[in-house]
Parts: C-alpha cells; sequence; structure tokens
C-alpha cells in the first residue's frame, strides 16, 4: 500500500498558456449553487446538452465511435449515455461528470470520453439527477441513481464486450465515483474493478480548511460561499453529519478498494480534498497523486498542455492496470 506523488513541470511556454488561460478566468462569472441562478443554468445545460449531441454524435461516428442510450431498471431509470469504440473494447469504464451537481450531462463529457473511446475504452456516463431545490432534489438523488449505473454497468460488462470495468469521475462526479466504488465493495461487486481515476474530485461536505479559506480571487467558484453551497447539498444535516461517510467518502472505510489515481491542480481550492483523500487511500491501496501547478479546478475543459498532459496521464495509466 502507496501513496505516490508527481508534480507536473511545465516549460515556460507551456506555464505561460496556463497563466493567459486564468487571465480568462479570472475575468469570468463564479459557479455557485444558490436559487435562480441554478434552475436557469439547468436549462442552458440541456440546451447544450441537446446542441452538443448534433454536433458531437457525426464527429464521434467519424472516428468509429458509436453512441448507445439506454436506461437503468427501477423506479427512477437512469438514462445511460454509452460510446462504443471500433472493435472489442479494452475495458469499461463507467464515467460520472461534473458540474457542482447542478450542471453537466453525459453528453457534454463526449469531448473527455472520445478521447478514451478512440483508444479502445467503452465508455458508459451516467445522466444522474441534478440538484434543485426547487424540486426538492438534493445529493441522495445523485448518490442513488450512480449506484444504479453501477449496478447495470456490472452486470451488463460481458454485454458491452469486455471483463474488466473502471470507475472515473471529475469534480462532484469524483465525489459520486468514490462513494459508487465504496458502494459496490459492500455489495461485494468490486473484483470487477480495476481503478478508480478521480479529477479535482470533492471528498469532504463540511468543507476542508482550503475550502474555508477560499477567498473573492478564486477562479471558477465563488470561494466565500463554497462551505455553504457545499452545505445546500444535504440541507438536513449540520457540519457533523456532513463528514459522514454515506456523503463524504474522505471518512468512509476504504479497505479492499483498487487503486487509485488523482489529479489535481494546485490552484485549485478543492486540491486539499484531493491530496487528503489520497493519503487515505494510499493507506489502504495503492495511489497515484498528479498534482498540477497553478491550475485551477476544471482545467480538462479549458484545453492547453494541463488538460494534453491529464488525458494522457489517465490513459497511461488505465494502460498499466491491464
Amino acid at each position: 500500500m502507496t501513496l505516490r506523488s508527481h508534480l507536473v513541470e511545465f516549460a515556460p511556454p507551456q506555464q505561460a498558456a496556463v497563466r493567459r488561460t486564468n487571465a480568462v478566468l479570472a475575468r469570468a462569472p463564479r459557479l455557485r449553487t444558490d436559487g435562480w441562478r441554478i434552475d436557469a443554468g439547468q436549462r442552458l445545460s440541456l440546451w447544450l446538452d441537446a446542441a452538443a449531441g448534433r454536433v458531437t454524435t457525426p464527429r464521434l461516428r467519424k472516428r468509429g465511435v458509436t453512441v448507445e442510450i439506454v436506461q437503468t431498471d427501477g423506479d427512477h431509470p437512469v438514462p445511460l449515455r454509452i460510446l462504443h469504440p471500433t472493435g472489442t473494447p479494452r475495458a469499461v469504464i463507467l464515467d460520472i461528470h461534473g458540474g457542482g451537481w447542478v450542471l453537466g450531462s453525459a453528453g457534454l463529457n463526449d469531448r473527455l470520453n472520445a478521447h478514451l473511446a478512440h483508444h479502445g475504452f467503452c465508455v458508459v456516463s451516467v445522466d444522474y439527477r441534478l440538484l434543485s431545490e426547487r424540486r426538492q432534489i438534493y445529493i441522495d438523488a445523485a448518490i442513488a441513481d450512480c449506484l444504479a449505473a453501477a449496478y447495470w454497468t456490472v452486470t451488463n460488462v460481458d454485454r458491452l464486450g469486455a471483463s474488466t470495468l473502471f470507475l472515473a469521475g471529475e469534480s462532484a462526479g469524483g465525489h459520486l465515483a468514490a462513494l459508487t466504488a465504496v458502494a459496490l465493495r459492500d455489495q461485494g461487486l468490486i473484483d470487477l474493478v480495476k481503478g478508480c481515476v478521480f479529477t479535482y474530485g470533492v471528498f469532504d461536505l463540511s468543507g476542508t480548511e482550503s475550502v474555508r479559506s477560499a477567498g473573492p480571487e478564486t477562479l471558477l467558484f465563488n470561494g466565500p460561499t463554497m462551505q455553504a453551497d457545499l452545505a445546500r447539498l444535504a440541507p438536513d444535516r449540520d457540519e457533523a453529519a456532513l463528514r459522514q461517510p454515506d456523503v463524504s467518502p474522505l471518512y468512509a472505510d476504504l479497505t479492499g478498494l483498487p487503486p487509485a489515481l488523482f489529479l489535481a491542480g494546485e490552484q485549485d481550492p478543492l486540491f486539499e480534498d484531493s491530496l487528503l483523500m489520497a493519503t487515505r487511500w494510499g493507506e489502504a491501496s495503492d495511489a497515484d497523486l498528479i498534482r498540477v501547478p497553478e491550475t485551477p479546478h476544471g482545467f480538462l475543459h479549458f484545453g492547453g498542455p494541463a488538460a494534453r498532459g491529464a488525458r494522457k496521464a489517465i490513459r497511461t495509466w488505465l494502460n498499466a492496470r491491464l
């Protein structure tokens, strides 16, 4: 059991590109999880998802990637967007998208998942229910949907053409993927899972010290409200209850879990989540932590050297587990 920590080193032109991205983000609106902004944002997200589908599906087909939409069984069927590679897949990846539990979709993750599908992986992406205070949808709904998606994927691995499964999630999806891994272990279904990939995940809903101290200069997030924004995910819980392992995987029993890869930007107020979780994971299994200097939360979506390097690192790590 070990934790290996790796610091990315950028050449000066690459570091300059990272800083230019940060300068743009410094002028952009910040994400927060309150009021009309979320309902409006989710409507925009649905529109973008539909628009992206019309564009990305034909492009995927040209790259030899086909799209299949299925649903899980049960009282709340969960839509799954499956990207099939050309030929027999090397493995199946269950992908859980980010977006602060309030935005995003499986379709909007096509750009990232197509990279993996193009390299021979079958990617199952989950359209879990998003937070909506108006509709009384909170974190428990998203957790239930991801567990349903995981059970469907585990029982359909053979149909998908592989015998090996990985779990992956970024940001809010990293949080949900970690809880999903623990649940699969508790159900005796973890043997198929050969590894987990967590990209700038959130593992403590009560807020780590770096979240609590985030200021107005924070990129992407509204720093001063981050801790309160996390608490809105489960409004019936006090701070101590937000640390319970059923919602905060940092405090869960992590024994018996497969190796994990953590990627995190050092300019992300959630960096401490990855550092603490990777440390705990490394006490029970093998863990790798890739630290990306001067990069903010969400850097996989911003292009440039950080995103390209992260995609390559993920692919290399997955290949090593095969």
